[in-house]
């Protein structure tokens, strides 16, 4: 089978090959994390926050909405354990988000909410009932993007998309929750992926994966086998990536799949007539069509450079702190990172909540490189996936050169973290290059 991968930006053989690093235990039943307390913000998604539908005092059941939408692009929130709503206070999370969150003390029972019930005949539900469904159900793109799941198939199907790619490509270093539910439950992403494709138009399937991952694509094959004559009017493939970082970009898959080139700005429902959703999304969406069961936890991986990571069933609002006291050694860590080592944000405060989005938790106990000037080795420059070179834009962006950094296509950045990965200057390129690209679409200028 052909693999696939982008070309610009060719990684350097010993420089972010992590297919060989990622010493995640494969659990076959994965530990179901009980919080004392859950803080569920309001904003964990693209778009407008939700707003609160209970009380101070209230008593709450798990899978309860607790905070309804407001609006196609928003998103409800819903309890994650069954408890008393103890405080409604504004929150500000690590990506500089601020909203109103809801706490909720456990009250250890573990009561579930009666709407919560297996459903008769899910695969003969209509495209209009399962848009239906997803717009009460809370679930979002739990890859990182956050856009709210009905919202992005009503946009699908407004530009009328023809493929759905199910994105495995998890290439981050440590990252394995999503590889973990494909390997243990590809029938469920499978269903989930397929009922998405009914909500959008889409009529081929295709889940992208990396050559790594050999157990995981035979058990999507597994599950396509047994799937494929229910959906007659459906095609469905598997497309094989070479393992490398960045790879589940999605203007990398596009390039790779398709040979378009799309901006940050632009959508692949438009430029290719595809919509991508991220395997923890087709999971949630698969239970919440056979069992109404909406987005209150999520599976995280817990892993860092010096252990053996473990994915873990966590409910939403659980704060990182408390995960973290069964992780020996993880408060002395160097660094604790809310999401993925190379994009997610650095935690100064472990007293912050998992959300719909938060891939994971790394904890990183390696010694950052001693900070010096720039040395022109080009590592970055050959790092970089998208072709810009890191080194002379954070020069321009420390000179303030608005017109040098225009003329750089600065925008083109995905901010992935391989040009700071690479640097033996321990220059946080990355973040200063990120930075500037955010200033320059909102002001026109650094």
């Amino acid at each position: 089978m052909k693999k696939l991968s982008f070309i610009k930006g060719m990684l350097p053989a010993d420089g972010l090959d992590f297919a060989h690093k990622r010493l995640v235990m494969k659990e076959a039943v994965l530990e179901v994390f009980t919080p004392k307390e859950v803080i569920l913000p309001m904003v964990q998604h693209h778009g407008r926050a939700a707003i609160p539908v209970v009380a101070v005092g209230d008593s709450v059941t798990c899978g309860q909405m607790i905070a309804r939408e407001d609006g196609n692009l928003s998103a409800p929130v819903h309890a994650s354990c069954s408890g008393i709503v103890t405080k409604i206070d504004l929150i500000r999370l690590p990506n500089r988000i601020q909203c109103k969150a809801i706490w909720i003390k456990n009250d250890l029972r573990r009561r579930v909410s009666p709407n919560i019930t297996p459903r008769q005949n899910p695969d003969m539900m209509k495209p209009d009932a399962i848009r239906s469904l997803l717009f009460a159900s809370g679930i979002v793109g739990m890859g990182g993007e956050g856009y709210p799941t009905y919202a992005k198939c009503l946009r699908a199907q407004a530009f009328g998309v023809r493929t759905l790619v199910v994105n495995v490509t998890q290439s981050e270093p440590f990252l394995a929750c999503d590889l973990h539910i494909v390997r243990t439950t590809a029938d469920k992403v499978l269903f989930g992926a397929a009922a998405l494709a009914g909500a959008t138009g889409a009529k081929r399937i295709v889940f992208c994966i990396e050559d790594a991952w050999n157990e995981e694509i035979i058990s999507i094959q597994n599950a396509i086998a047994k799937i494929r004559d229910q959906y007659i009017d459906r095609s469905f493939g598997i497309k094989v990536f070479r393992s490398r970082f960045p790879q589940g970009c999605q203007q990398l898959l596009m390039k790779a799949l398709f040979d378009v080139e799309i901006s940050p700005d632009q959508l692949p429902e438009v430029a290719c007539k595809t919509v991508i959703f991220n395997t923890s999304t087709c999971y949630a969406v698969s239970e919440m069509i056979e069992r109404n069961q909406p987005l209150t936890s999520r599976v995280v991986t817990i892993s860092g450079d010096t252990m053996t990571g473990h994915n873990v069933v966590v409910p939403i609002g659980t704060t990182v702190d408390e995960l973290l006291e069964r992780v020996p050694g993880a408060h002395s860590a160097q660094r604790v990172v809310w999401g993925g080592a190379m994009t997610g944000v650095a935690l100064h405060d472990l007293k912050v909540p998992i959300i719909k989005t938060t891939t994971a938790i790394s904890v990183i106990r390696g010694y950052e490189p001693a900070l010096t000037p720039c040395i022109h080795c080009g590592a970055c420059t050959h790092a970089c996936p998208v072709g810009l070179e890191p080194n002379y834009i954070n020069r321009f962006i420390e000179m303030g050169a608005s017109e040098a950094l225009a003329s750089e296509s600065i925008q083109a950045c995905i901010a992935c973290g391989a040009c700071s990965y690479v640097c033996p200057a321990g220059i946080a390129l990355s973040t200063n290059i990120a930075k500037a690209a955010y200033r320059i679409r909102k002001r026109g200028s650094i």
